[in-house]
């Protein structure tokens, strides 16, 4: 047997022996970050205007309590630059624990601040520093579990493999939603006093969990391979950026339709809809469907990637979350029930489905040296620059026309079409060989692992 045979049939073996704890212990911190965002976004769309900026109008208290949502986009790039590097200097594993601790501290602790009524100003500044510190473990956790994932799976199925953490963003937003609607059902001035909180101090259940599923997880066998070779780069983003900034900027506009559609549609519809008077019970339920769609989307686009290739399949998706951006204002202005429910399936699946597209394909288009790096940045500038402020520069758009939805809907739109175009410029990397021996640090030619396709 050749040695790259017998490197491939150790990793196999390696796989096998680690999927029941890896799957499990990636999953969970995705649902734990997508737990956490949505909590807060559902809390800053419906509660957080009145609990911590009463002096505001409702509308001018609504753009401040999503300025602090926005506020935790802006603190993810640092946190893929400090976990990014943690992960591609000392291991994937060593990162992945730190970003789900800080995480749920952080969301635990934003549902045992005071209010404004209680301490002044000095609660919404408390508010954006829990957020800050929330959004800097965030900006590593999908990235890390994907790179995990993606760095033990065989070749053949990494795309179906790397896409199962996502899934984790279904079960945590369908908690979020499930949680948020039963606490909506309070009477006002209990989800006000307390309810409101019950959300983010379950996070400690979830974490809990999510720590003990982690620390069971062994380190990737990439990452050992990097090590025992000496290959690690002492600053990974500089190497990065030297040597693959044309990549890195291709993958910034590639995600930059997931970085601000999915956040119009999670954060800034439910308090569209609110202001039309649709019971908010309602909007968290067709979330909810949203997120089933999208759930049995992620895995199937994963391994249809694994058939025909990480480009056509993400190029499709993009089609589709540009060709819904209309359709979703248009059905869920009609104020029916049943027309909101399928534009939330339609809009929100389409979105989540390219989770599935990225995952593998993101961390394929970085080498092993960087790699955490390089996926961590491609994700979350966007998200700093779109992701975050996405509520806020709805709400301006709204405005701008005249309180209809059309430029909401362009800009969905706008943005689809340039991811689209960035991927066509990406090249394929259906079945590259992950582990350093393979790579050539700053090349952009990827050599396919053995039985693999370019």
């Amino acid at each position: 047997m050749s040695t790259a045979a017998s490197s491939a049939a150790t990793r196999e073996q390696v796989w096998e022996e680690s999927r029941s704890r890896l799957i499990p212990g990636t999953v969970v911190g995705s649902l734990i970050e997508w737990y956490d965002i949505a909590i807060y976004g559902q809390a800053a769309a419906l509660v957080f205007g009145t609990l911590f900026f009463p002096e505001f109008s409702s509308t001018a208290g609504r753009v401040a309590a999503f300025a602090t949502f926005g506020v935790g986009y802006f603190a993810r790039p640092l946190g893929a630059i400090i976990f990014g590097h943690l992960g591609d200097k000392y291991g994937r594993r060593f990162s992945l624990v730190g970003t789900l601790l800080l995480m749920g501290i952080a969301t635990v602790i934003i549902g045992c601040l005071p209010t404004y009524g209680s301490i002044g100003i000095a609660a919404p500044i408390l508010l954006v520093l829990c957020r800050l510190l929330q959004g800097a473990g965030v900006g590593a956790e999908y990235v890390g579990a994907v790179t995990m994932v993606a760095e033990f799976a065989p070749a053949k199925r990494r795309g179906y493999y790397a896409a199962l953490p996502a899934c984790g963003v279904f079960l945590g937003i369908g908690l979020a939603a499930a949680v948020s609607a039963t606490v909506s059902t309070l009477p006002k001035d209990q989800l006000l006093s307390w309810g409101w909180r019950i959300p983010f101090l379950l996070s400690i259940i979830v974490v809990g969990l999510g720590l003990f599923l982690r620390l069971r997880v062994p380190e990737s066998p990439v990452f050992a391979d990097l090590k025992s070779a000496h290959a690690r780069t002492k600053v990974p983003a500089l190497t990065l950026i030297r040597a693959m900034g044309g990549r890195l900027l291709l993958v910034m506009v590639a995600n930059s339709v997931l970085a601000f559609n999915i956040y119009v549609i999670q954060t800034f519809a439910l308090g569209y809809l609110t202001d039309r008077d649709v019971p908010k019970s309602t909007t968290l339920v067709a979330l909810l469907l949203g997120c089933a769609v999208g759930a049995i989307a992620i895995p199937l686009v994963g391994k249809l990637s694994d058939r025909v290739g990480r480009k056509p399949v993400y190029l499709v998706v993009c089609v589709l979350c540009a060709v819904t951006a209309f359709p979703f204002f248009w059905l869920i202005d009609t104020g029916n029930t049943a027309l909101i429910m399928i534009a939330f399936a339609m809009a929100f699946g389409s979105c989540l489905a390219m989770f599935g597209s990225q995952a593998a394909y993101y961390a394929e288009l970085f080498p092993a040296a960087y790699r955490f790096s390089g996926f961590g940045l491609g994700r979350e500038i966007p998200g700093a620059l779109l992701a975050g402020p996405a509520p806020v520069i709805a709400v301006g758009l709204l405005a701008a026309a005249g309180g209809v939805p059309w430029l909401i809907a362009a800009a969905m739109a706008f943005l689809a079409v340039a991811s689209f175009v960035a991927v066509l410029a990406l090249p394929e990397t259906k079945g590259v060989d992950l582990t350093p021996i393979h790579e050539a640090p700053g090349s952009d030619d990827l050599a396919p692992a053995a039985g693999g396709t370019s």
